[in-house]
């Protein structure tokens, strides 16, 4: 039965179900019973290789090493989050996407607070970028669900593929940061209105549907992969928007926050978040960042960008040996 054939038999039986005081109750008891369900899928410890407190301890030691690499390159690991979930915990695709959007929300949050008190957050440029977001986020669920029944049983397979795509395009950018448009930009020279001026960017007659489409894919992105996309975010906001680098990556962390939050209740809804997962890489995260800003100001970052690019590529080549396995044995 198809998604569209399961609500239209729920909307029947919603209209043929007696309105009795009885069954009033047994429904409101139904509807207790099932948020007190979700309460525990959400704060119990999913089961992966590991198990209990051996798991926990195994994510926050995970994100200890997000938060060093995050403190260090100056770059989220949220990309990293998800296909470290599957490869080395065992979990699907999902769980691991909704776990790692919860994540993402917490390390955006402190980040944006601290880059808004250095008034490097342009909130026009945020707020409208992140309704697009919004939107996009649940679109990008949408997608993974559609893909899940098509894909079926190839399902991690074509999860695997999108992933190794992403980081490749991830390693791309982190070696190679785009320098700042300083011309007009695509956005302001795209002739679709109304137009908006954005004067702490220092830009004027920018397109605002380019820039709500620059939001929405965003969000896409998000609710596929289960990522910040700060990453990404950053070099079009330098490229199609004009920012500067600090304006840039303050502005995304408040696009990410809020496009992160959007994804974590629409994944929340179907039961595929593990706060339990996602506070044990906050805790581990929050003093992985203090470990690595230390270190960013001993060593030269330049090279350091170059490390964490192999690194990113490492994980798309494990990704890889795992699909190149299960087409193998398939």
């Amino acid at each position: 039965m198809g998604a569209c054939d399961r609500v239209l038999v729920h909307v029947a039986a919603k209209q043929e179900a007696p309105t009795s005081p009885l069954c009033r109750k047994a429904t409101g008891m139904m509807t207790s019973l099932s948020i007190i369900a979700t309460f525990n899928q959400l704060t119990s410890v999913p089961d992966g290789y590991l198990s209990g407190p051996v798991m926990v301890l195994a994510l926050g030691i995970l994100g200890l090493g997000i938060g060093v690499m995050t403190g260090l390159f100056g770059v989220g690991g949220g990309f990293l989050v998800v296909p470290l979930l599957t490869l080395a915990f065992g979990l699907d695709y999902p769980l691991a996407i909704g776990s790692s959007l919860c994540f993402v929300a917490g390390t955006s949050a402190g980040g944006m607070v601290s880059h808004a008190r250095r008034k490097n957050v342009e909130f026009k440029t945020t707020f409208i970028l992140a309704a697009g977001s919004i939107v996009g986020a649940p679109l990008g669920k949408m997608f993974l669900v559609c893909l899940e029944e098509l894909a079926g049983q190839m399902f991690t397979s074509a999860m695997d593929i999108l992933f190794i795509a992403l980081l490749i395009v991830v390693a791309i950018l982190v070696i190679r940061r785009p320098p700042v448009s300083r011309s007009r930009t695509l956005l302001q020279r795209l002739p679709i209105g109304p137009h908006i001026d954005l004067p702490q960017a220092n830009r004027s007659h920018v397109s605002l549907p380019g820039m709500c489409v620059l939001g929405l894919a965003a969000g896409f992105l998000t609710g596929i992969f289960g990522i910040g996309g700060g990453v990404i975010l950053v070099p079009l906001l330098m490229v199609l928007v004009g920012q500067g680098v600090h304006l840039a990556i303050g502005t995304s962390l408040g696009i990410v926050l809020l496009s992160s939050m959007s994804g974590t209740v629409v994944y929340g809804l179907s039961g595929k978040v593990s706060l339990v997962i996602a506070m044990a890489l906050l805790l581990g995260s929050a003093v992985g960042v203090q470990v690595g800003s230390v270190m960013n100001a001993r060593i030269d970052p330049a090279p350091m960008r170059r490390y964490f690019a192999v690194l990113v590529v490492i994980t798309a080549a494990s990704l890889a040996v795992r699909l190149a396995w299960s087409l193998v044995t398939s």
